[in-house]
This record gives structure tokens, C-alpha cells and sequence, in this order.
């Protein structure tokens, strides 16, 4: 693509897709001025184009040098050449008024991780000082199941501090292509939030599964440039997160918090297909409870499940033949390679798979050539 013109008006940036007219604002309350503006505009034109990769980048305001070298690393991770950018003369101050008191703000979803990172937080600095931030809509195909389940989790786990930002989204940056900039604009906008409260460090999703064709914010390398160029705006806040497999986070948090796992969101399901799935599991397998906002088929789903079989004591009431059940399905569902999903289920995945086909019996053809299986 050529030229990708990104206007910034009334606090919603849109352009001109190929497809059709795009735009992202907030519409909840936030807290606006020239510093959350220009981090909004500039990494939410990152966001924009991300799919597109146009030459040029035309907009109506400032870009700040920094974030167009972000921009430019972003195109040569990518090989999408290097973009020219044709931005507004003026500025605007990147000095936030808020200074940072030592507290934490977590970027989060509802899922394990974000629960992972909150039963952390709280212990290391106090529930007082943590921050759950909720960026609605980020997510276009489950923003409303994730901040139903926020909401909920609130009221269950008792923590204090919550944001929720709704985003009005209207960009076609979507589905696992997203990461090519979607976590650097979830920290864009968390960060204005963060200062409020007084945090100088957001925490996020760490990196221990990121496979090498992983897009560009799914890597930790481009995730230290992200701070690095924050330190070059001169913005007191960091992103930073702990590396730790996704099967052992659910038995971290089965290990200390095992009351909270039966509120986890984790599930890649559309919501208004969410109850098929669920009806069809419960006649395969109708003693294997799934949580609330499981649909017990997709990979989310799944991975939350093995683990469950492994490190869940509840499970071990269940009836063997229904777990066994679910062994074989899944064994047959790896096989199939129609879920199209094969990044996702290497290596923890697998080990944890094959660790309890082993203890229930279960012969899984899947697991042929795999290590320890």
C-alpha cells in the first residue's frame, strides 16, 4: 500500500482503510491532556497501519521521533520496508503532570496470566498499591465476555484498584496479527492511567512461549526497545513482566490461589457460540466440569484443561473415563491440524499433554517422536 492518511480529531484517530473508514477513541473516563493525547495519537497510528504497512505515513499532528523509529522497527521486523512519515510541524509536551510513588498498574485481560500477575503483585507490593487495568475492546471478538469476567473477578478476589478503559474500536487490526503492535498500544494507553495512580511500571504477559515467527510486540527484544524509547521521551514508566510457561502459571496459581481459577477467562470461543460447544462437550464428557467461561473446545480451553488434569485436586473426583475422554479428543483434535494452531501447542503444551496421557493410560498417536511422552 502506498499512503495511509491517520487524522487525529476530537480525540479519535480514523483513516481511510482499505476497506472502509477505521477508527479507535475512548469513550469511558480518561485522563486527557497534551502528554496521554500524543502517546494515544502516535502509538495508536502504530496500531493502525500495522496491518497495512503503507510507504507513507501522512497525519494531522506530531509523531515524536522516537515512536516513528519505533514505527520503523516494527516495518523491518515485518520486511515492510521503511516507511516516510508526513506529520504536522507543531508538538505537544510529553511531560505528564503525575509523577510515579512506587506502586504497580497490571495490564489485564482475565485470563491466567493477568490473574498469574495479580496474585504476584499483591503479595510483592500490597494490595494498596496494584493497579488492575482493562482496556475493553481490545479484544473485538470477546470484549464483552473479558470485562464481564473482570467485573466478576473483581468481586471474588477482592482487589481494589480497577480501570476499566472502553475503547471504541474500529480498526480492522485484528486476530494473531494483532501483536505486530498491540502491545505497545496496550501500554500507551495503560501508561497515563498508571502515572495517575502513581505506578511506575505496568506489568504484562511475559515471553517464556514466544515462538521465533512470533509478530513484532510478541517478542521480548522489541519489548525492550518499547522501554528503551519510553526513556527517551523521558516517561517514568516501564513495561515489565516475568517469564514463566503458561501450564506452570495455572499451577502457580492452583499451588496459591486455587479458589480463583473457577473465574479464569480463557477461552478463544465466540460468545454466541460458546453454549454449542459446551453442550457437545457435556455429552462427550458430562462429569468433567468446565468453568463458567470455558466452551471446552478451543486451544484456550484445552490448555486450561490439561493443566486442570494435572494439578487441579477437584479433578481427581472426576471419572477417569470422562478424563480419558477428554485425552482422546484432544489427541484427535492435535492430529486433525484443521484448528490451524500448531504455534500454540509446542512445547508446554505437549509436555504437560503427555504427562497426563501417561498417567491415565491413554495411548495418543499425537505424541509420536515427542520427548518423555
Amino acid at each position: 500500500m502506498q499512503k495511509l492518511k491517520v487524522l487525529l480529531e476530537n480525540n479519535t484517530l480514523s483513516m481511510q482503510g482499505p476497506k472502509h473508514k477505521e477508527s479507535i477513541s475512548i469513550s469511558s473516563r480518561y485522563p486527557w491532556d497534551d502528554f496521554s493525547e500524543t502517546l494515544f495519537s502516535s502509538l495508536g497510528t502504530m496500531h493502525m497501519v500495522a496491518p497495512y504497512l503503507p510507504k507513507t505515513i501522512e497525519t494531522n499532528f506530531t509523531i515524536p521521533r522516537p515512536v516513528q523509529d519505533l514505527v520503523r522497527a516494527m516495518y523491518l521486523f515485518e520486511k515492510g520496508g521503511k516507511p516516510k512519515f508526513v506529520t504536522s510541524a507543531g508538538s505537544k509536551s510529553l511531560k505528564s503532570s503525575n509523577k510515579p510513588n512506587g506502586r504497580v498498574a497490571i495490564a489485564y485481560s482475565a485470563g491466567k496470566d493477568s490473574m498469574w500477575n495479580l496474585w504476584w503483585a499483591i503479595e510483592k507490593y500490597g494490595p494498596d498499591n496494584v493497579l488492575v487495568v482493562h482496556i475493553r475492546n481490545l479484544n473485538r471478538n470477546n470484549g464483552s465476555n473479558e470485562v464481564k469476567h473482570v467485573l466478576n473477578q473483581q468481586k471474588q478476589f477482592c482487589f481494589k484498584h480497577l480501570e476499566v478503559i472502553e475503547l471504541k474500536n474500529g480498526s480492522l487490526n485484528t486476530g494473531y496479527a494483532t501483536m505486530r503492535s498491540r502491545d505497545m498500544f496496550l501500554a500507551g494507553v495503560v501508561i497515563p492511567v498508571a502515572l495517575e495512580f502513581g505506578a511506575s511500571k505496568i506489568i504484562t504477559e511475559g515471553f517464556a512461549d514466544t515462538k521465533p515467527t512470533e509478530p513484532f510486540t510478541g517478542h521480548e527484544s522489541n519489548m525492550r526497545y518499547f522501554n528503551q524509547i519510553l526513556r527517551e521521551l523521558k516517561i517514568p514508566v516501564q513495561v515489565t513482566w516475568r517469564n514463566r510457561d503458561e501450564m506452570l502459571t495455572i499451577k502457580d496459581l492452583y499451588k496459591n490461589r486455587p479458589e480463583w481459577m473457577p473465574h479464569v477467562c480463557n477461552c478463544f470461543c465466540i460468545p454466541c457460540y460458546q453454549n454449542f460447544f459446551k453442550r457437545a462437550w457435556q455429552k462427550r464428557s458430562p462429569f468433567f466440569p468446565l468453568y463458567e467461561s470455558q466452551c471446552g473446545a478451543c486451544v484456550k480451553c484445552r490448555i486450561t484443561n490439561i493443566a486442570r488434569i494435572l494439578y487441579d485436586p477437584t479433578i481427581q473426583k472426576v471419572k477417569q473415563e470422562d478424563v480419558r475422554a477428554f485425552l482422546k479428543n484432544t489427541d484427535a483434535w492435535i492430529r486433525s491440524k484443521r484448528h490451524g494452531l500448531s504455534y500454540m501447542i509446542e512445547g508446554p503444551f505437549m509436555r504437560d499433554f503427555a504427562t497426563a496421557c501417561k498417567r491415565y493410560d491413554v495411548p495418543a498417536r499425537s505424541l509420536n517422536g515427542v520427548a518423555n511422552a
